[in-house]
């Protein structure tokens, strides 16, 4: 059986990871909406090489993408819960968790285009993997554009649809949604909002 300390080891530079700050906190989260006890019964049920980089989570650590992914499906099976909506769910609430603090404050202050502009700025500190870019297309109306991922998974899409939607949230914006498509090289995201 391997050790955690071997498993962290072995993720490397090719393995997309997320930041351990970022899913300690939702985990935190997720043990809110679900309860600590599903989430303990659900990561039992997982291999023990994830069960254990999943626990093994401190701020200065990765996790590979997968691992968390193969947690959320469990966790969303404990509860009974559909794994893309939980996740969402999820997501949205650790940006906005993030985004307390003076930031939100800013945020109201901001053009559109400003926000739209550092949105890759969000994504860079939660994933290893990718690159973000972002143009606004329109009033209310914004592109992203992931590259340097290919194959990235729907989960993946998925959460970086939240964080953007919880970042327009923050800011002010009603009425917001995202949709994503994966491409060759990663995903396309679009934005729309009420200003």
């Amino acid at each position: 059986m391997r050790r955690r300390s071997d498993t962290l080891r072995s993720v490397n530079e090719d393995v997309p990871c997320a930041n351990g700050a970022l899913i300690a906190k939702e985990r935190e989260l997720m043990e809110r909406a679900v309860g600590v006890d599903v989430v303990r019964a659900a990561l039992t049920r997982v291999p023990a090489e994830v069960r254990q980089s999943y626990e093994g989570l401190t701020a200065l650590t990765k996790i590979p993408t997968e691992h968390v992914e193969t947690v959320y499906f469990a966790i969303a099976k404990e509860a009974g819960r559909d794994a893309f909506q939980l996740h969402r769910e999820v997501v949205r609430a650790a940006v906005e968790d993030a985004l307390k603090t003076m930031w939100r404050l800013l945020l109201r202050f901001t053009s559109d285009d400003a926000i739209i502009r550092r949105t890759p700025l969000f994504f860079a500190r939660g994933l290893s993997r990718g690159e973000l870019s972002a143009r606004m297309t329109g009033r209310g109306t914004a592109e992203i554009r992931l590259t340097g991922w290919p194959g990235v998974s729907l989960m993946q899409l998925n959460g970086i649809s939240a964080a953007i939607e919880a970042v327009l949230l923050c800011a002010g914006r009603r009425r917001v949604q995202v949709d994503a498509q994966r491409t060759l090289d990663g995903g396309r995201f679009e934005a729309r909002w009420e200003p």
